[in-house]
């Protein structure tokens, strides 16, 4: 929809439209697949994520249909097993839970009689301190995670164009009160955060939200690119 940092580095930049201007259907953490339903036209030049598809596979020489959201859900109900009894007008306006039988009939909360796949193993595995941690601790002695804020989403390239950038329009560091003293950090106070990988400078809110030992930041705007701080050194 927008042009993101992230489309920065594309070769090729698809014209999509936003949800406002296509309809499909949209399956939450509930299980629950809903209908959207289109409310204006895409703007010129834009299409919907279907159409898009389409073309292109059009282009490639794989022959497809014209796009129809109702006729791609039942292609879906086919092949997956717990949407089977799912069709475009049997969603309604509150939607219908997986798996759905046949008949339309959707599950609300699963496994009230039995677990189908029967039970499982517990396995207990020896805690390991990281790698990054033991190799680093003594000269970098923080643990750095990284958070979302409610104001924002993930990289904030679409929440940064709305009125909650008035609301929250930085990304900040939040430090435990006992390490802001030791360090004569003050709240509000611009902090240089460093590690192995990188730097980043940042504003600090000191917070009893984070234990001793521990920073947390926010990673939605740009400016900051937190993530240059922070290891790629992966779970084993």
């Amino acid at each position: 929809l927008f042009y993101s940092e992230t489309a920065s580095y594309a070769d090729v930049i698809l014209p999509a439209s936003s949800f406002l201007e296509k309809s499909g259907t949209f399956t939450n953490g509930e299980r629950r697949v809903q209908r959207v339903n289109r409310v204006i036209p895409p703007l010129p030049g834009t299409k919907p994520d279907g159409v898009i598809v389409t073309e292109i596979m059009n282009r490639m020489g794989y022959s497809q249909p014209d796009y129809d959201p109702a006729v791609v859900l039942e292609e879906i109900s086919r092949v997956v097993p717990f949407f089977k009894g799912i069709r475009w007008d049997r969603l309604g306006k509150d939607g219908l839970q997986w798996p759905v039988a046949e008949d339309g009939t959707d599950t609300q909360i699963l496994h009230t009689e039995s677990f189908k796949l029967g039970k499982g193993r517990l396995y207990f595995v020896d805690f390991e301190e990281s790698r990054e941690i033991k190799e680093n601790a003594e000269d970098y002695p923080f643990i750095l995670t990284t958070n979302r804020g409610l104001e924002h989403y993930n990289s904030g390239s679409m929440t940064r164009r709305t009125r909650d950038a008035k609301i929250v329009g930085e990304d900040f560091l939040l430090i435990n009160p006992e390490d802001a003293r030791s360090r004569g950090i003050q709240d509000g106070e611009k902090v240089r955060v460093l590690s192995p990988r990188g730097k980043a400078s940042i504003r600090a809110r000191v917070s009893e939200m984070v234990q001793p030992g521990i920073l947390s930041s926010t990673f939605h705007f740009p400016e900051i690119l937190i993530n240059q701080v922070s290891s790629d050194v992966l779970d084993s």
